[in-house]
Order: C-alpha cells, then structure tokens, then sequence
C-alpha cells in the first residue's frame, strides 16, 4: 500500500478528476453514517455498516431526450436504464481501481446497494430534497438525474451539503404535484416522516403507476416538468440565478415555465420509436397506445382534495423479495396523522415522544426465502432447461420430500412454482426442469433469459401439495411433458423404499422431451417406459392401467387432458377417487361461472364479511386486516385453503383444482371459492 494513498485531499481530488474524465455529471464525497446502511439483507440478515466513505455520482438521463418526451412514454424507461447502466460501468472502474491501492470498496447500484443514496447525496453536497419527495435535485441538473455510490475505506476528505434555496423553491412551485399522472406528489407542505421533514409522496400510487403504465414504460414526468430541469450552464443561467437568489418568486418562475411551454413535448426532438414487447410472440411491435401529454395549466390542485398515503417504518414490509400485503385504508389514516417540523418539536418539548419515530422490526419467524446459487444450467431441449442449485455456503440444502415442490423469486413480481426432480436422499443440490411458456404469464421466459450459473436466487423451503402414499404395494406413475419433474422424485423415493412402481413417459417427440438421459441412467431405468407420439408408441391408457387392488395408489401430472385422460382409464378399472393424485402446472380451461355476492361467517370471532361480485374471498380479508397467504390465486397451490363448517353453510361452488371430493366437505379454498347462490352465507373456521 503506498504511503501517497494515505493523503485524503489527493484522494478526493483523484477520484473526482477519475469520475469526470469517465463520464460523470457530478460527483461529490461524503462519510456514512450508520443510519445510511439498510439494516437487513434480502434474506432477513442483519447488515453490518462496513465502509466510513463513499464516492457518490449522477448521471444526467439527458435533456434532448427529455425534451421530446411525455416524461411517462416509451423512451422513459430506457432513459433511465441508460443512466444507471452508466454508473455500473465508471462505479465498477472506480472500486477497482481503489481496491488495486491496497483499499476495500463495493458498488451500490440500482440493481444491488446494501446504502440509501438520497442521504448520501445530500451530505456530498449534490443537491437538496425537492417536493418531488425522495428525489434528490441538483442545480444544474434538475431532478433529471440517476445516481450510484461507491463505498470504501480509502482515506478522503468530504464535501459539505448545499442549500441553494430549493426548499423556499419548492414551498411556492407545485408544477410536478399538478402534472403527476398518479396523483402522487403532493401539493400541501413538508412534514414528519419516520423522523425527518420531508415533501411525502404516496410511494404506492407512483409504483403502481410505474408498473401498470399502459401508454409508456415506467414514468418520469416529474423530472420532465420541473422548472429545474436545466438545458445547461449558460442557456438557463438567468433562471438558475433568480431561482437561487429569490426563490419566493418561485410561483412567477413557474408561471413563466409555463408561458414559455418548458415541460411540453417538442417533437423536433423525438428520434426513437415507440415500440412494446408483444407477450405472445416475443417480438417487439409498434405501441398500441403512447403518452403524448401537454401541460395542465388550467389545473388548480388542493391539498386537501389529494387522498395520500404512507407507510412509515412500522408499516413497511421486510425486506424479503416478495409481495406483501399492505393496508391502504390505515397508511391513507396514517398520512392524515403526519406532524409539520412546528408540531413535532412541540411533542419533543412536552415529552410526548411515544410513537413520535415509529421503528421498524422484522417479523417473527424464518424468512419466506432463503437464498441458493444456481450452480449448473443445462439445455435439455430448446424448449426445456435444468437448473441445479446449490447452498451459498456448501452445506446442505433443507429436506425435501417425493412430490415437493419450491416457489422460485424470479423477480419480486413474478414468484412461481416449480417441482423438485432430484432424489430426495440428496441434500446438495435441488434440481428444477422448466419449461419455456411463450404464451405464458412471464415467469418462464424470464427465468429461461436471465437465469445464468453462478447467479443468486431466492427460493422457500420445500413445500409439498402432491404427497407421496410411501406403503403403496403398487405406484403407477404417469407423466405428461414437463409433468415427469415431481414424479422423478417419488421415483427415486419408491426405489430406496424397494416399492413397486412403474413411470409412464408420454410426450410429442424424444427432442422435446427433458430429462430423458438421467431416466435412461437412473438406477431404476427398467421402470421406466417411454411414449414418443412420433415414434408411434403413445400409450395406451386402458392397457397399461390395471384393475385397482387395495393399496395401489396413481399419480398423473401433466396437462388437464392429459390426466383427465389417465384418470378416466383408472375409474373405468376400478380406481377409487382417493387412490387418484394429480397436479396441476396451469390452470386448466373451467365452465364460465356467475360471481353471486355472498357472506363469510368467521366462526372464531363472530365477524360476517360481505363479499361482492367480483372480489375474491381473500381480497375482501384483506380489506379488513386479515390476511391470507396466497401465491397462485388461480385455486392450484392450495396455500389458501381454510376449514369451514359444512353444518352452517350454504352450498359451494368449488373452484380449485386442488381438493379431492371428500376434503371439499371440510375445507375450501379462499382464492376461488365462494357461496353457489347469491346472499348465501359460508361459515369458515378462521
């Protein structure tokens, strides 16, 4: 380590020249306080704060661009990815240039940060907080900025925070409150949040617009329209100077933004097409519908005509990678409830600080997810992929029983299940087979074009809905497609058990047809038949099934016609209903069906709950505080189901593809399930 890399000022200066000459915007330093760090990882553990320094950067997402955008169409979205992916890339050239000086350092980007960045760029000096919320504002960039940090241990001096007259600014401008397509920014004044002032915005509302935009991908119409959002240096010097200097004059600033159409569209600057990715044919098309705002300049917005929410640090959920439930009726009563910086400090002076910080706790119990390395991936077919994962650290992997299967985070919104095919005896890696779905609901496509081995993934602890009957004197096994992975398991079970089963294996050809090779080498290969249609060898339904005998048990899974196929071949020798066993992959094709309002009678506490049409048995839980796991919500997992009293109820219309005949006396299952006739009433034991 050179004596040269102890000299804090030279270092500053260094990394600031480095960062610029790399192509940074702005760069400014900072130490970091320990109430930066996130407390927990995404697998519950608590985070240590492991560097004193960072190195903090913005990346303007680019002015023309902006300029002939609506701020929420389709280029919207690729600003920004552009802009973050400019930061992994001189972030990446800066930490390993500090770690090539003897020093410690890590990247925190969009994709991965262990720190909160609007901290960090405050106390670097990079901007103030706007009425935007959480934005950061920088004065010669606006709001139109992308940031990233580098954490390190290199001795360096720090920059000092700034204040430029934004707040007085933004106490007289409300332009990106009037022009949010959610209705998110509010229009009304700083308050309290978790224990400093801020302009608050319904973070809910922004994402779900995020998510749900129809005319655009994401949306930063905020930064578009914000009389900040600078062309440069000199050609708006003379705003920059009076917004700076007289920020009172801020409403007459933002009435000559408008005079002048800062915000709107110029389409001399528009160079790109509008384009979407069509879901079912995997190919990008022309945009069936595109933003093309103007300004809303007529628009008068009250604060007190906005319904806003928050959920302060009690509220917010874990930060585990998947969905959690929120209550939007009391974070909406929460928001009401939010002190100004005067009333805050009056309840400070009279010691009434109970509950004047809430404090964030993680929930009791192990996490959901627990995370695993995908170690080998391999192509089966073009169309089916084995994935094989391992625990981060060596050791073995939770117990699995024949049949289990484990909910994969492929992405936070697409969490999906997926049959262990391994040998249950093998506690070192969990084996997947996925099948690529083009015309599915998103999860496979991205499993099959991200997942790459070495990556880290999110999965839960074995669960198992297709139990195997392990004292069966005969187990007919019989797959469809990807339907074999679940059935493999119960294969390799039956044979360590030295139990008698036969694994039936019908698909269209040998080439579309995964995990052939490991039944061809399997140590109980000799039971095993296959059924290749263009090999002309499909089974035979009514021949290979025999006449039921006590103890023997059937296991089908595949399409819905595949094993309504097996199932009436089984009955037509015999079978009875409970010697049957089937799984679903998909949701099968139902009846068209009326939904009747209808009533839930909670047996524990007495409560009725009224279900209208068209809102599930859980959405209308939900509503009142009670929540019910779900994942599938399609009536196939069967994490929702609930016991209820057929004695007190009136008749179901069972939905599900879960539940056999006689579990239906007792149990239901609250994603699909409701009352056969409107106004009746099912008594439910919760």
């Amino acid at each position: 380590m050179s004596p040269r890399a102890a000299d804090r000022r030279r270092n500053a200066d260094n990394l600031k020249a480095a960062s610029y000459y790399l192509g940074c915007d702005a760069v400014g330093l900072c130490t970091v306080p320990k109430w930066a760090w996130y407390s927990h990882d995404a697998g519950g553990n608590a985070l240590p704060a492991y560097h004193a320094n960072a190195i903090n950067m913005l990346l303007d997402q680019g002015h023309e661009t902006m300029e002939g955008a609506s701020g929420d169409d389709w280029i919207s979205v690729a600003q920004s990815m552009r802009a973050y992916l400019r930061f992994s890339m001189i972030g990446g050239i800066v930490a390993e240039q500090i770690r090539r000086l003897g020093y410690s350092a890590r990247v925190h980007s969009v994709i991965d940060g262990d720190v909160l960045q609007p901290p960090l760029l405050l106390l670097s000096g990079l901007g103030e907080v706007s009425r935007i919320g959480e934005v950061i504002l920088n004065p010669y960039l606006g709001p139109r900025l992308k940031s990233g940090s580098v954490t390190t241990d290199l001795p360096i001096d720090h920059d000092r925070p700034i204040d430029f007259g934004l707040q007085r600014f933004c106490e007289n401008c409300n332009k990106c409150a009037r022009e949010c397509p959610s209705g998110a920014i509010t229009a009304g004044p700083k308050l309290m949040y978790n224990g400093y002032e801020i302009y608050k915005s319904d973070a809910e509302k922004c994402a779900r617009y995020r998510i749900t935009n129809q005319g655009g991908g994401m949306c930063g119409r905020c930064m578009k329209t914000c009389p900040w959002n600078l062309e440069g240096l000199f050609s708006d010097a003379a705003f920059r100077w009076a917004a700076t200097r007289l920020p009172g004059a801020a409403k007459w600033l933002a009435r000559l933004d408008d005079a002048l159409d800062h915000g709107a569209i110029n389409p001399v600057k528009k160079w790109w097409w509008d384009i979407e990715l069509d879901p079912k044919t995997q190919r990008y098309v022309r945009a069936r519908q595109t933003h093309a705002r103007g300004l809303n300049k007529s628009l008068v917005l009250r604060y007190e005509d906005q319904t806003l929410a928050v959920y302060p640090a009690d509220r917010m959920p874990p930060p585990y990678p998947v969905a959690f439930a929120l209550d939007r009726d009391e974070a909406i009563a929460r928001y009401k409830s939010l002190l100004t910086a005067p009333e805050h400090r009056q309840r400070i002076a009279a010691g009434q600080t109970d509950g004047l910080v809430p404090a964030f706790r993680m929930p009791p119990g192990p996490p959901p997810v627990f995370p695993v390395i995908l170690r080998r991936r391999e192509e089966m077919t073009p169309d089916v992929a084995r994935f094989e994962f391992g625990s981060v650290d060596g050791s073995e992997l939770p117990a699995f029983e024949a049949g289990a299967h484990v909910d994969v985070v492929i992405a936070p919104e697409y969490l999906r299940q997926f049959s262990l095919a391994g040998d249950p005896s093998d506690r070192s890696r969990y084996l997947l087979g996925v099948l690529r779905e083009p015309r599915g609901r998103g999860g496979s496509m991205l499993m099959h074009r991200a997942f790459r081995t070495g990556k880290q993934v999110f999965i839960s602890a074995p669960i198992n809905h297709f139990p195997l009957i392990e004292d069966a004197t005969l187990s007919l096994l019989f797959a469809g497609g990807i339907g074999v992975t679940p059935l493999i398991s119960m294969a390799h079970r039956l044979h360590a058990l030295g139990r008698e089963f036969r694994l039936h294996y019908s698909a269209a050809s040998r080439a579309s047809a995964g995990f052939v090779r490991d039944l061809e080498h399997a140590r109980w290969n000799a039971r095993v038949v296959f059924h290749f249609k263009d090999e002309g060898r499909r089974a035979n339904l009514d021949a290979l099934i025999p006449d039921y005998r006590d103890r023997h048990q059937l296991y089908a899974c595949g399409s819905a016609r595949y094993m309504d196929g097996v199932f009436a071949a089984a009955a037509a020798r015999g079978w009875p209903e409970e010697s049957l066993h089937r799984e679903y992959f998909s949701v099968p094709e139902g009846p068209a069906r009326e939904d009747f309002p209808f009533r839930l009678w909670l047996l524990r506490s007495g409560t009725v709950v009224e279900v209208p049409a068209g809102q599930s048995a859980t959405d209308a839980l939900a509503a009142i505080g009670i929540v019910i796991d779900t994942k599938c919500s399609d009536g196939i997992c069967g994490v929702c189901a609930a016991g209820y009293d057929a004695g007190r109820s009136d008749a179901i219309e069972h939905r599900d593809f879960v539940l056999g005949a006689k579990e239906r006396g007792r149990k239901l299952l609250l994603c699909c399930s409701r009352a056969r006739d409107a106004g009746g009433e099912i008594a439910v034991e919760l």
